[in-house]
């Protein structure tokens, strides 16, 4: 391949991830106006946000095996096409149910152009610009979610919630016309697709995502919320333990045991449930407690970029200096940074506490993704690129899906609670409105007049207590996961080195094909 031809290549594969990641980002902006155009409660809006990763997290491991077995970029195009229908359903969706079914079906044809987007870098390109591009491929995956926030901000300010989806469905398009001039690879073997594997994986992330979710308004010793989790814990080790009886595996389970690979693994997954989480608490809180536009509201998280880039640019310098287990207890600790600094809102702001606060995440993100992601890829043979890459992605998005799932059931758990009195003697509708969220809350007081400032202000004032308890919350996870990582990161010498597995463990050897 021509050094022309490879950037190419990459700036393709780099704008389908982009366009993957600011799908994301998108809603978050967006969900407030979503939530009192269609009248979606707390615990509706983030099944609306949380369900589009939920699909991914699920899918991903059986999408990257059907790449390695049909051929990377066909199955990159086909998921192509289901993200750019569902982005067109998005523009016709007029309830919470019919949007979260629009938002699954993004969601699966996003697991479905996810791996290749990584794979198809790591077998494609020549050998010497491989590296680069993972670390380009890295920063668009970070770069991805600002900018995705940014242009659904700048559209909000001008028309509907659904003018978010525009640039979503203007950018499938265009990829989905490029795609066909990628290249192709695969697993020459072409194992067999292990179906059970896939549905005990996904019946593991579903229950778990669940659970999360409803345990913050029902209590994680209600019942269903038991039998949830229980279901999640279980389906997970019944996964582990068809895998480890494949001569096939969807994912070798027992690449874990490779210290590299496993606490890159858990790493990745804490901080991006700490980065999503916190864009969830902080956007709809400016937009609903301080009463910003969605412009303003995007730019505490675009701050972001600002630590995340700089250090994504030196990271791998970094690792190779201090070793991994020092990059990513580092990455924790700033994320517990970040939560720690959060605790100073209040109902009025100030507002540069919420950028104080997403600078330090956005060097802990930054630090530990480049030297994570090689790490995961680097333990895995050729042949199996594109379940390497769908365990890389499959961690970023079960991070992102149970951190929106733990914050918002956190937080409308602590709502809810914080306004069971004042909301009292309102009708059943209005009561139901107002416990349901700060929005729904306000428009109530609204339709009160100066009756109902007192609802108005304790709204926010529930709102602001629900997002310190989050908050307070994942600084100790936050802390306990830096723990974890230092105890299980490889000795510095072995974390360094990222040596790739030996080739012979593997039966395949991958081929490229234009």
């Amino acid at each position: 391949m021509s050094r022309r031809r490879a950037y190419w290549v990459l700036t393709i594969l780099c704008a389908a991830v982009g366009l993957v990641v600011a799908s994301i980002t998108t809603l978050y902006i967006a969900g407030p106006e979503v939530a009192r155009d269609i009248g979606a409660d707390q615990t509706e809006l983030t099944w609306i946000i949380d369900v589009y990763t939920l699909a991914m997290a699920g899918l991903l491991l059986p999408a990257g095996a059907l790449g390695d077995r049909f051929g990377r970029r066909g199955v990159m195009i086909a998921g192509l096409g289901i993200f750019a229908a569902a982005a067109v359903a998005l523009q016709f969706v007029d309830t919470p149910n019919t949007l979260i079914a629009a938002r699954a079906a993004l969601g699966v044809g996003a697991a479905l152009i996810l791996p290749s987007t990584l794979s198809l870098i790591t077998s494609t390109l020549p050998a010497d610009m491989r590296d680069a591009g993972v670390s380009i491929w890295t920063a668009a995956f970070s770069l991805a979610g600002v900018l995705g926030g940014l242009i659904a901000a700048i559209l909000l300010e001008f028309f509907s919630w659904r003018s978010a989806f525009w640039s979503i469905l203007a950018g499938a398009a265009i990829v989905l016309a490029v795609a066909p001039t990628l290249p192709s690879s695969r697993d020459e073997d072409q194992p067999p697709i292990d179906v059970w594997g896939a549905l005990a994986a996904l019946v593991s992330v579903s229950a778990l995502v669940a659970g999360f979710i409803q345990a913050g308004l029902d209590g994680w010793s209600d019942p269903k919320i038991i039998g949830l989790l229980t279901l999640g814990v279980v389906a997970g080790a019944a996964f582990a333990a068809i895998q480890l009886k494949r001569r096939y595996p969807l994912l070798d389970v027992r690449l874990f045991a490779n210290r590299s690979f496993g606490v890159a693994s858990f790493t990745v997954m804490m901080c991006f449930a700490s980065v999503y989480g916190l864009a969830f608490l902080i956007i709809p809180y400016q937009q609903v407690v301080l009463g910003d536009s969605a412009l303003a509201a995007s730019l505490p998280m675009s701050a972001t970029a600002l630590t995340l880039i700089p250090i994504t640019i030196y990271a791998g310098r970094l690792t190779r200096r201090f070793g991994l287990r020092v990059i990513v207890c580092a990455g924790c600790v700033f994320n517990a940074l970040g939560f720690l600094i959060l605790l100073g809102i209040g109902s009025a702001g100030p507002v540069w506490v919420l950028f104080a606060a997403t600078l330090p995440i956005g060097l802990g993100l930054g630090g530990a993704m480049v030297p994570c992601t090689q790490a995961i890829i680097s333990n895995v043979s050729e042949a199996k690129q594109g379940v390497a890459a769908s365990v890389n992605h499959t961690t970023r998005e079960l991070g992102t899906s149970l951190g929106v799932a733990l914050f918002g059931g956190l937080l409308s758990g602590k709502y809810t609670a914080d306004m069971l009195n004042i909301t009292e003697k309102l009708p059943g509708p209005a009561r139901e409105a107002s416990r349901g969220s700060a929005a729904g809350a306000l428009e109530v007081a609204a339709r009160l007049g100066p009756n109902g400032q007192a609802l108005a202000d304790q709204a926010r004032d529930s709102y602001v207590q629900a997002t310190q308890h989050t908050a307070l919350v994942m600084v100790f996870i936050m802390l306990a996961a830096g723990i974890v990582a230092a105890l299980w990161a490889p000795p510095r010498r072995a974390a360094v080195a990222l040596k790739p597995a030996p080739r012979d463990a593997e039966p395949a050897h991958a081929s490229a094909s234009s």
